[in-house]
């Protein structure tokens, strides 16, 4: 079968013909059908996030089952699936309150074993979610990415009297901007630096964007929120330079929620941390139940992928994928084995 490989720390990726995997006890063969590319391939691809070679990457995806392994009960031959990034050992205590993705012995497709840049993929049946038949691979294959977003903003509990901003306009941020949107917010602002960007932002509900090319985002967000500044930030930039502007525009006692992927370390001044009563919460992937509702927001449409999913293309244009994405060409690219 064609996958893409991640050979080593000093080397690219090779597209290469590798065995098709052969089902395991509890697993299934999925034949991939769609499987975006999430801005934390880049540095597995960069050799900057550690990971076992070779790999193959890839964890957001949808696919039909095209094997059942031993002792898999509830699925069969043919069924339509999303496949689920998270695998948690299932014994811890997080894992049996429904947290795996605190699990300290997590393993995850496409990171800590071979994923989804490729037509055939092993998956743990507990991973799997059926994809209704009214919803399209591609639909399917972004579930992974709304629910990154949407496992912290359902903890938030927002109400149309916040005054919310969200930093960074990518994938990740305009999927929050959506599942923010339905609490209709007082103010719901994106931030970012491309107009093409955030003039989509404000198609899927922001109530006013800024470019940080315009000036100071400070101030900008006093003058959105009449000098009140916003009591939630959003960051799903992954970027450490971001930081002294989220709490910049933080109003006392706001709640910041960091969903970006930090691959470099930061430095910020704790002192308004203290003295404004600031509310720092992570939020990392997601477990079962947050895919599952992502699954629904996007089949009933108020998740939408139009705007957002800007190219779909075939696995082996990977080299012409990762290109438009580093020149910020394309927000999310969708491959199609």
């Amino acid at each position: 079968m064609l996958a893409v490989v991640k050979e080593g720390p000093g080397a690219g990726f090779a597209l290469r013909d590798v065995p098709r995997p052969r089902p395991l006890p509890g697993t299934v063969i999925v034949r991939v059908k769609a499987v975006g590319i999430c801005g934390t391939d880049i540095p597995i691809f960069d050799g900057i996030r550690s990971v076992p070679y070779p790999l193959i990457p890839g964890h957001e995806i949808a696919g039909i089952i095209d094997e059942v392994g031993p002792g898999v009960e509830g699925w069969q031959v043919g069924d339509r699936v999303v496949v689920g990034l998270v695998v948690g050992c299932g014994t811890c205590e997080y894992c049996r309150r429904g947290d795996e993705s605190l699990c300290p012995n997590i393993r995850e497709l496409g990171i800590h074993v071979d994923g989804g840049y490729a037509e055939y993929l092993r998956a743990p049946a507990s991973t799997l979610h059926r994809l209704p038949e009214d919803m399209s691979f591609v639909a399917g294959a972004s579930a992974d990415p709304v629910a990154s977003s949407y496992r912290g903003i359902r903890r938030l509990r927002i109400n149309p009297e916040d005054r919310v901003v969200i930093f960074g306009p990518g994938p990740i941020g305009l999927y929050a901007l959506q599942a923010v949107a339905v609490h209709s917010p007082r103010v719901l602002m994106m931030v970012g630096r491309s107009p093409e960007r955030l003039q989509v932002a404000h198609n899927l509900g922001a109530t006013h964007v800024f470019s940080t090319r315009q000036g100071d985002v400070a101030q900008a967000v006093a003058e959105v929120t009449g000098g009140r500044m916003a009591n939630i930030i959003i960051e799903a930039t992954g970027n450490p330079a971001v930081m002294p502007d989220l709490l910049r525009v933080a109003a006392r006692g706001a709640h910041i929620l960091l969903v970006g992927i930090f691959h470099q370390p930061t430095t910020i001044h704790l002192d308004p941390l203290v003295r404004h009563e600031l509310q720092i919460k992570g939020s990392f992937c997601y477990n079962w139940d947050d895919l599952e509702a992502s699954i629904e927001l996007l089949r009933r449409g108020i998740v939408r992928t139009d705007g957002i999913v800007t190219h779909v293309l075939p696995l082996a244009e990977m080299s012409k994928a990762l290109e438009l994405i580093k020149n910020r060409q394309a927000i999310k690219v969708i491959l199609e084995p």
